[in-house]
């Protein structure tokens, strides 16, 4: 920030005097001082970034894969730094004089964007030298990490050092561009690394060993137990062979060790043996022998055998050794028995599962339907509103009477397959159990949505039926002397007829209070009431889909239909 506080400084100073020298307006010198502001801001965000650059770059390594082009870049980094900070100490002095101050500010701008370009391909250089080093070393880099991991530093510090030098001068042949001679030399350092990674190993692995051996050798114990000692020494050999030809096989070092170990273990306890055997005086032989055949003894007792202190000790042994086989046997076929338990308890619970998982792929299955049957009942509701009233009575009407031809067509199929075949039907009987507890969930539901249409079907029925009676009732006083004169026609002879003709006379027989009670809605109700026609259609018949609702919806439709037939009836008459 310190750089910018100078840059500002000096550009107030170099704008106060061109005001001294210049005639030219306020604005025009306030333009060019932001100008000049915008120059050495965009120079310092460069010069950040590429701070920012060079940083990584040392994190990446470069200073080590390439230092001679990695120096390279921090010394344009340098240039375009000493570049900027002249500038702010210095303001436009050491440029051009016969430019103008803004235009001074621009070039020196340039020439920092200049070095900053020079040093970004430096930087790039670096980073193409040090993959092409990584990808010609690759297997030199992978040896020099497993050395580290192996502790060869730690180890063999000056051997370490020697190799590492080594790969040092292969990068920087990398580095001045020879990589066909870092090439030729890597086979021969990679053998070296080979060396170092054996010799590790084989301290790591066979140290401690080592100085057991030469422990043994420094207290003369290997004549005492010559033939321990050499199998011990065998299986050191057997370590150190391994380890030579395949350092890296660290499973089988590890084995071939404990092995060692074992050996020489053993060799320690025969030596303490053959040393207080040696140290025992001839009167104390059987006192020695009868300890360890009390060992033998207690082992027998052990395992539940005879006594067989009887025997020689070779006898014990073998007597010992015959009776740990029979239990060892016997634990073999538990053994066996146990692994058959676990196999079929295994395939027990397979089976399990699999029942399991069928059961839940079919109870998904059935989830999947009835989430399909409540989407496909939503979409039929709302195409269903969009139809008239007329469309609505005839598929209502069309699916009840399937509906009732299914039922009886299964009863009928069902009544033949009971007469003919009982024992089949049992089990098909439980799997149709099954699915009607499942239909008769999913028809409930649609029952209480077809109820609930029905219901409002009916409700808008009556409300219209109510207002056609109305409509007809009015109508039918209106028309109650052209109705009387119809009615009393057949019961009126010839003479009233004529009579009839004389105002005077056809007054007092044609009264509205006479036709009233003929032509009321009343009379018509009860030709068209739903109790007449429930007993044809009942609920039972139609249970899955269509309530008894929905049919009075129906049948209040057919009872406006007469209504309005009536109403025809009585219009045409009074036409004529």
């Amino acid at each position: 920030m310190k750089p910018i506080t100078l840059c500002l400084a000096c550009v107030g100073l170099s704008i106060l005097s061109a005001c001294q020298s210049t005639n030219k307006p306020p604005v025009t010198k306030s333009v060019e001082v932001n100008q000049q502001t915008q120059y050495f801001i965009e120079a310092k965000i460069s010069l950040d970034k590429l701070k920012q650059e060079i940083s990584q770059g040392r994190e990446d390594q470069l200073n080590y894969f390439a230092p001679n082009t990695f120096k390279q870049a921090i010394a344009e980094f340098d240039n375009a730094t000493e570049e900027y900070m002249d500038i702010g100490k210095n303001g436009t002095s050491s440029l051009n004089v016969f430019q103008s101050d803004t235009e001074q500010y621009k070039q020196a701008k340039q020439e920092i964007i200049n070095y900053i370009a020079l040093a970004n391909q430096k930087l790039k250089f670096a980073y193409s030298i040090k993959e092409t080093a990584e990808s010609t070393l690759t297997e030199t880099f992978a040896h020099k990490k497993l050395l580290k991991e192996i502790g060869a530093p730690e180890v063999y510090a000056k051997d370490y050092k020697k190799v590492s030098r080594q790969i040092d001068v292969l990068v920087e042949y990398i580095d001045d561009g020879k990589v066909s001679k870092a090439q030729e030399k890597q086979p021969k350092l990679l053998a070296d690394m080979h060396v170092l990674e054996v010799r590790t190993v084989r301290n790591n692995a066979l140290n401690q060993l080592d100085n057991d051996i030469a422990h043994i050798k420094k207290k003369r114990l290997a004549k005492f137990v010559p033939i321990s000692h050499q199998q011990l020494l065998t299986a050191r050999s057997n370590v150190n062979a391994i380890i030579t030809a395949t350092p890296r096989a660290t499973t089988e070092i590890k084995t071939a060790v404990e092995l060692a170990k074992f050996e020489l273990d053993h060799l320690h306890h025969l030596a303490k043996e053959v040393t207080s055997l040696k140290n025992t005086k001839s009167k104390h032989y059987e006192q020695y022998l009868l300890a360890k055949e009390a060992l033998l003894h207690t082992i027998s007792e052990s395992l539940e055998t005879d006594d067989v202190r009887d025997l020689a000790l070779t006898k014990q042994v073998e007597s010992i050794a015959l009776k740990a086989a029979t239990i060892k046997g016997r634990l073999t076929t538990a053994n066996a028995a146990v692994l058959a338990l676990q196999s079929d308890n295994s395939q027990s619970s397979a089976a399990t599962e699999s029942l399991r998982a069928e059961f839940k792929s079919q109870l998904a299955n059935l989830t999947a339907k009835y989430d399909a049957l409540i989407i496909e009942n939503s979409d039929i509701n709302k195409q269903l509103q969009s139809k008239n009233i007329e469309l609505v009575r005839l598929q209502a009407y069309k699916e009840a009477v399937l509906q009732v031809e299914r039922r009886h067509a299964a009863e009928k199929e069902m009544a033949l397959q009971a007469q003919a075949k009982k024992e089949a039907e049992q089990k098909a009987l439980a799997l149709k159990e099954k699915a009607k507890k499942e239909a008769l969930a999913l028809a409930a539901k649609a029952e209480q949505e077809a109820k609930q249409q029905a219901l409002a079907l009916k409700e808008k029925a009556k409300k219209e039926a109510l207002a056609l009676a109305a409509k007809a009732e009015e109508k039918a006083k209106q028309q109650a002397l052209s109705l009387q004169e119809q009615a009393t026609t057949s019961a009126i002879e010839v003479e009233a007829v004529e009579s009839a003709v004389k105002d005077e006379a056809v007054e007092p027989a044609v009264k509205v209070e006479a036709v009233e009670p003929a032509v009321k809605v009343e009379a018509v109700e009860p030709t068209v009431k739903v109790e007449a026609v429930e007993p044809t259609v009942k609920v039972e018949a139609v249970e899955p889909t269509v309530k008894v609702e929905a049919v009075e919806s129906v049948v209040m439709v057919e009872a406006v239909e007469a209504v309005e037939a009536v109403e025809q009836t009585i219009e045409e008459k009074d036409n004529n």
